[in-house]
C-alpha cells in the first residue's frame, strides 16, 4: 500500500462510479422497450444464431431479513404464501408465455448454464424448488446444462438442502459471506459465523459441487484493515474455490435503507477501502494460493475460471467475472435482465406489482432495453476487456471493428494522458496498460470511455444523480 499515493487517491476518488457488467449503463437503456420489441429482439437474433449457448437466469425476490449493504431487488417478508402467490401463478406463467412464443415461431433455446439469483433462491421449500425445476424441464433439454448456479444464503439452509439442490442438478454455490467480523455483522444486520460454513460445508457437499464461491465485500461500516485480515484468514481455512471481494456500492438514493449502516459511524473511506482491498489481494494471493481473474475476482489455480482469464475467454457481467462459455443470458423473473449477443439489452420490471399486471395481461414483463448500435459495441467491448484484462490490444480491435483507434478515440487517448501522467496507464501505438498501481483506479480510468456517463468534474456527477433520481427503486 505504501507505492498508493494519498494524493492520487483523493484526486481520483468519486462518490459515483459503474461497474460496467454492462454497456450502455441501465440508466441510458430506453424506456419505451417493452413487451413487444423485446419479442422482435429474440425473433431478430436468436434464428440467426441457432447455436449460441445461452444462459438463463432465475430471480427470486424474496428475503427473510434486510441486509443494509444490499442492493438487489428484493421483498423482505416472511410470508411464504407471496413466494407460491410469486412462483406458481405469475413465475410459472411467464415461462409459459416465453417459450410458447418461441415454440409458435420453432426457435429452441441451447441452455447451457443456468443460474438462480435474488433475493434468495433459498427462500423456497425443497417441494417448490423441486416444482421449478420440473416446469423449466419441460422447455428445454437438461442434458445439455454444463453450470447451473444457485445463491446461497448460509443462514437459511443445511448440509441436506445444498444436497438436495445437487440432486436437482446444481453443481456450482455462491455464498453471501461479506465478512466474518461480529461488530461489522451487526451494523450491516446479517450475522453468520464461521463455524455455520463449517457445518454447511462438509466432505460430502465439496464432493458434490465443482466450484463454491464466495463473495465478500469491502467498505462496509466497521471494517478495518485487522479485521480484514482475520476475516481472510478465516476464508482461507475453507477454501472456497473462487472469491470475489467486491467494493461495497453504497447509494441511499434508490436504497434508502442504506443509511442505516451510518448509524454507529460513517462507512470506511476511500483510502481504506483501498488499504483493505490490497490485504485482500496479498492475503489471497501469498497466503491463500489463489490467482487473480480479473477485477474483482480471484480462483484456485485449477479452477475453471483461471484457464478462462488465460486464454482471454473470461467475461465480467452481472454475476462476476464468468468463463465466457456462455455471453447470451435470457432473464426470468422481476428485475431479470439479459442480453443476446452484442445486439440486445432487456429487464424485466422491478416492482411486482408492474411485473404481475404485465404477466395477467398476457405480456413478457419487459421494463426497459436498447438495441446497441456499433458505437456501443466497440465501449462495451473496450470497457469490458480493459476491466477483466487491464490491457488493450489495440491491433485487435482495429482488426475486430475496421476502426482506426487513434482517430476513433481521439478525445478518450487525450484524456488518459492525465491518467499515464500518474502512473496509472501506459499507452503505447500497440496498445493501452493498467499499471499495478493503476488498477485501484480501473473504475475510473475506463470511464474515459463510456460516452453516456464520463466523469470529468463534480457537475458530471450531480448531473448523473439527477438523471437516476426519477428512476430510483426502492
Amino acid at each position: 500500500m505504501s507505492k498508493l499515493d494519498a494524493n492520487l487517491l483523493k484526486k481520483y476518488h468519486r462518490d459515483i462510479f459503474f461497474n460496467y457488467s454492462e454497456y450502455p449503463t441501465k440508466d441510458n437503456w430506453n424506456y419505451d422497450f417493452k413487451s413487444v420489441d423485446y419479442k422482435k429482439g429474440l425473433l431478430d437474433w436468436l434464428p440467426k444464431n441457432p447455436s449460441e449457448p445461452i444462459m438463463l437466469y432465475v430471480h427470486t425476490p424474496f428475503c427473510e431479513q434486510l441486509c443494509y449493504f444490499c442492493f438487489c431487488s428484493k421483498e423482505i417478508t416472511n410470508d411464504y404464501k407471496r413466494a407460491e402467490d410469486y412462483l406458481y401463478n405469475y413465475l410459472f406463467k411467464e415461462i409459459d408465455l416465453l417459450f410458447s412464443f418461441l415454440k409458435k415461431n420453432n426457435i429452441t433455446l441451447n441452455v447451457k448454464e443456468m443460474y438462480f439469483g435474488g433475493g434468495s433462491p433459498t427462500f423456497y421449500k425443497e417441494k417448490d424448488f423441486k416444482a421449478l425445476i420440473d416446469k423449466l424441464k419441460t422447455c428445454y433439454n437438461f442434458d445439455n446444462i454444463k453450470d447451473f448456479t444457485v445463491e446461497i444464503d448460509p443462514r437459511r439452509v443445511d448440509e441436506s438442502k445444498l444436497l438436495f439442490y445437487h440432486e436437482c442438478g446444481v453443481n456450482r454455490l455462491s455464498f453471501g459471506v461479506q465478512d466474518f467480523d461480529l461488530e461489522v455483522q451487526k451494523r450491516i444486520n446479517r450475522i453468520q459465523s464461521e463455524d455455520l460454513f463449517d457445518s454447511l460445508l462438509t466432505d460430502k457437499v465439496k464432493e458434490k459441487f465443482k466450484v463454491i464461491n464466495f463473495d465478500l465485500l469491502i467498505g462496509l461500516p466497521g471494517q478495518t484493515s485487522k479485521g480484514m485480515e482475520e476475516t481472510l484468514d478465516k476464508v482461507i481455512k475453507i477454501k472456497p474455490t473462487q472469491i470475489q471481494p467486491m467494493l461495497l456500492h453504497y447509494d441511499p438514493f434508490k436504497r434508502k435503507y442504506m443509511i442505516n449502516m451510518l448509524r454507529d459511524g460513517p462507512l470506511p473511506d476511500f483510502f481504506d477501502r483501498q488499504e483493505m482491498y490490497d490485504i485482500v489481494k496479498n492475503k489471497l494471493i501469498n497466503d491463500g494460493g489463489y490467482k487473480k481473474a480479473g477485477f474483482e475476482s480471484y480462483a484456485l489455480p485449477n479452477d475453471p475460471l483461471i484457464k478462462a482469464i488465460s486464454d482471454e475467454k473470461a467475461l465480467y457481467n452481472s454475476l462476476g467475472t464468468q468463463t465466457g462459455d456462455v455471453t447470451n443470458f435470457i432473464a426470468l423473473g422481476t428485475s431479470g435482465s439479459g442480453n443476446l449477443g452484442e445486439d440486445y439489452y432487456f429487464q424485466n420490471y422491478y416492482e411486482q406489482n408492474k411485473y404481475r399486471e404485465c404477466i395477467s395481461e398476457g405480456h413478457l414483463p419487459t421494463f426497459r432495453g436498447v438495441k446497441l448500435n456499433e458505437d456501443d459495441k466497440i465501449r462495451r467491448n473496450i470497457l469490458q476487456f480493459l476491466k477483466t484484462y487491464y490491457y488493450l490490444n489495440i491491433k485487435n480491435f482495429e482488426n475486430k471493428y475496421k476502426i482506426e483507434f487513434k482517430k476513433y478515440f481521439a478525445i478518450e487517448l487525450k484524456l488518459l494522458k492525465n491518467f499515464e501522467n500518474d502512473g496509472l496507464v501506459i499507452c503505447s501505438d500497440e496498445k493501452i496498460e493498467i499499471t499495478e498501481i493503476g488498477v485501484h483506479f480501473t473504475p475510473q480510468i475506463i470511464n474515459i470511455f463510456d460516452k453516456f456517463n464520463r466523469i470529468l468534474t463534480y457537475e458530471d456527477q450531480k448531473d448523473i444523480i439527477k438523471r437516476q433520481i426519477p428512476r430510483k427503486i426502492i
